[in-house]
């Protein structure tokens, strides 16, 4: 529950601190080295809490119905994301770069990710609510979901130099995978009995009450902390109970159906008072500008200032970090890209296209004559108007948009550096692996949004 006070205290204060750190955090960066530990070590615990908000916002924000319908080939398209990833890296570092196993396998690990800030950054909302749309936000969240994972286990790994045994014990890799499903399914199921308990409350007096800013705002914290001191605990990564918060929150607490449509819409952060409040609106106009002009900024460059930037092109007096670094990359570019086939295989009950391209007897419709793409209402001028995806494009934006590796990749990047460094001397510059899994990581997230971007700009020409 620690996490209570500083978060309050800053929500407090926000509006006079969001408009002194406006630009404030283009000149920290540079010289954030120089200042004293105590200095440091209190931007990193600022810098810790926007990142378990940016997560617990992601979860707040998540549809828990794209997991549902499209749960299969989702899957599939995430499973095969981890994997290629990290058979690559076993491959490629172990036996071509002679790296240790355990030092591709924490560079797979890293490079499993898929940034799920990138892909809603990219993707129009009438894109989302698309079949392709569907699965690539849920492969997306299973992928970081995953790296989260990863993200408990990694630092319990042993390595060179280290005084742990060079025998993995089970209940290393196996304790936060099995805690990791319990919290998830305990999530679940609280979260469905929570909402019923409130269903059944609709009509009690205190029900307005409770969608009222304030107590929204002490119920969102309360969990969060909650769940972050609960999953640290019990053996898992705090940013996955962090995101378990944020979608328990999402489901318990929906728009009250009492409410009208000009309570609802007087929501706003120059009104923050007035109407009712979810979870979700109350994070939007009390903690979100806060996170995005404050926190935010000093988590990335707080990652920024860790980056190994003259050991990008100079590892022990040699450049061959460089062509090593490239070539991981585009290996680990290929390795996200490939998953988007799933989709052009996959059979389609609504296209009629079968694993081998056969095609079920369907009913004539002469406004869908075209059997391999994705159809959803657009919400623009005309309602009725379709957002018609072709099989082969869908195939490609699902493959481009999971190519981008983002902020959940540095997470088990750092957290990995000690196993990546290997017999690296203490204090010195990074080893060459961790230089390696950086290299493809700015190459994979900036190659991934601008192929994203670049697609989706060809499609309105």
């Amino acid at each position: 529950m620690t996490s209570v006070i500083p978060v309050s205290t800053l929500v407090t204060y926000q509006r006079w601190t969001c408009r002194i750190f406006d630009n404030w955090h283009h000149l920290w960066a540079t010289g954030v080295q120089h200042l004293p530990d105590f200095v440091q070590n209190t931007f990193i615990i600022l810098g810790y809490i926007g990142l378990l908000l940016i997560v617990f916002e992601a979860g707040l924000s998540t549809d828990i119905t794209l997991l549902y319908t499209n749960v299969l080939l989702s899957s599939v398209v995430a499973l095969s994301g981890v994997i290629f990833p990290v058979g690559i890296s076993m491959l490629l570092l172990s036996y071509g770069y002679g790296y240790t196993l355990l030092q591709a396998f924490g560079a797979g690990t890293a490079l499993c990710s898929t940034s799920l800030g990138t892909t809603l950054a990219l993707l129009r909302p009438e894109l989302r609510r698309t079949r392709t749309g569907a699965i690539l936000l849920s492969a997306a969240l299973l992928d970081d979901i995953i790296g989260l994972i990863f993200a408990a286990i990694i630092p319990n790994l042993p390595y060179e130099g280290s005084n742990s045994s060079s025998i993995i014990p089970w209940h290393i890799i196996a304790r936060p995978i099995l805690v990791s499903f319990g919290f998830g399914f305990l999530t679940f199921m609280g979260a469905y009995s929570g909402r019923k308990l409130l269903s059944l409350a609709d009509a009690s007096p205190w029900r307005k009450t409770l969608y009222t800013g304030h107590v929204q705002l002490f119920i969102t914290i309360a969990t969060l902390s909650g769940f972050v001191a609960g999953a640290k605990y019990a053996g898992t990564s705090e940013l996955f109970g962090a995101y378990l918060a944020g979608t328990f929150l999402a489901h318990v607490f929906p728009s009250p159906a009492y409410a009208s449509t000009s309570e609802t819409s007087a929501v706003s952060p120059h009104n923050p008072d007035a109407g009712l409040h979810t979870p979700g609106s109350a994070f939007a106009v009390y903690i979100l500008p806060l996170l995005q002009r404050f926190l935010s900024p000093i988590f990335f460059a707080s990652i920024g200032t860790a980056l190994p930037i003259r050991s990008l092109v100079l590892v022990d007096g040699s450049r061959r970090v460089i062509w090593r670094g490239i070539v991981y990359s585009l290996l680990m570019i290929i390795a996200k890209a490939v998953v988007g086939l799933w989709i052009l295989v996959w059979p389609d009950r609504q296209s009629g296209h079968g694993w081998c391209g056969t095609r079920p007897k369907q009913p004539r419709n002469d406004d869908a004559n075209e059997p391999n793409r994705d159809v959803s209402p657009s919400k623009g001028d005309d309602e009725d108007t379709p957002v018609i995806i072709p099989r082969t494009r869908s195939a490609a934006l699902v493959g481009l948009a999971m190519v981008a590796r983002g902020e959940i990749a540095l997470i088990v990047a750092q957290l990995a550096r000690p196993l990546l460094a290997g017999d690296a001397p203490s204090g010195s510059q990074a080893s060459e692996p961790f230089a390696v899994v950086i290299w493809a990581i700015l190459v994979t997230t900036v190659g991934g949004a601008v192929g994203v971007g670049l697609l989706l700009r060809s499609w309105d020409r």
